[in-house]
């Protein structure tokens, strides 16, 4: 479904439909999902010049907003753009309510990209695309729609299915060369595995295969790797991050069936919960 999703608005893109381009994109969800991954490719599909907005922040007074006045003045002069922002809950920061700690440049700074961000003229020209893990930590207006329009949520892969066709499309991104054909037992032990917890197993499996002088992969490499890797993780923070995917997307249809039917109470009541057993 989200493939589908972008699909469309790339098709947009193409065919000059500015109207049904949204003007932002948030990817939310845990660490290791995908995220960067599926960015990278939509820049691609996209057609449009990519640009990472990075740390512009400078100690000296007046200077942080200088340098982002700057930037925002080369995003409007290059006309079709796709400003990627990673990790935007560090990068970009929190409430526009704080800064008392750096003599108020966040609030001047959230306020500017909010003003930005949401005037239409640029809609079909310019796209943010944010990511992040922790969408509670960024200011609540400047993710609502006019900014944001499109909200996707990514979560862990659920079924066999979708385990396999992820170890198929890393030996890819990583043009691993391999006579593996049959992921079954990888598949079955990396149940509640991430995409990057997967994608270290493949890594780890052709450290066995050049111990051994190979550079193909075997089926027993993967088998071995997958018996011995050993995921590190919060479960409990992981699990908030996945609510908080929910809590933000724009639509049900790109939920798991899980939390398809789960009601805005139910949903503010489990974060609720949550909070508390991670203070």
């Amino acid at each position: 479904m989200v493939k589908t999703t972008l699909q469309r608005v790339v098709a947009a893109m193409h065919k000059g439909q500015t109207r049904r381009v949204p003007m932002g994109l948030l990817f939310v969800g845990p660490m290791g999902t995908g995220k960067t991954f599926l960015a990278e490719a939509f820049s691609k599909e996209s057609g449009l010049t990519c640009l990472k907005l990075k740390n512009f922040r400078d100690k000296w007074v007046g200077s942080t907003e200088a340098n982002l006045e700057k930037i925002l003045n080369v995003i409007r002069a290059m006309g079709y753009v796709l400003v990627i922002i990673d990790e935007g809950d560090r990068s970009i920061g929190g409430s526009s309510g704080g800064g008392d700690n750096d003599g108020g440049t966040s609030s001047r700074v959230i306020a500017r990209l909010k003003e930005f961000m949401s005037d239409t003229s640029h809609r079909g020209r310019i796209v943010f695309l944010m990511m992040t893990n922790r969408p509670d930590k960024l200011d609540a207006d400047m993710k609502r729609s006019g900014r944001f329009d499109l909200k996707i949520p990514f979560f862990f892969p659920e079924t066999p299915e979708e385990r396999e066709n992820i170890f198929r499309a890393l030996l890819r991104k990583n043009q691993l060369t391999h006579n593996i054909q049959d992921f079954s037992h990888a598949v079955q032990i990396t149940a509640g595995y991430s995409g990057a917890e997967i994608e270290a197993i493949l890594l780890m499996a052709l450290g066995f295969a050049n111990d051994e002088g190979r550079e193909a992969l075997e089926g027993g490499d993967l088998q071995r790797a997958a018996d011995d890797f050993i995921p590190s993780r919060d479960m409990a923070m992981i699990d908030y991050m996945e609510l908080l995917a929910v809590f933000e997307c724009s639509s049900r249809s790109m939920l798991p069936m899980k939390y398809r039917h789960l009601t805005t109470e139910e949903l503010n009541q489990r974060l609720r919960e949550m909070r508390r057993g991670l203070l």
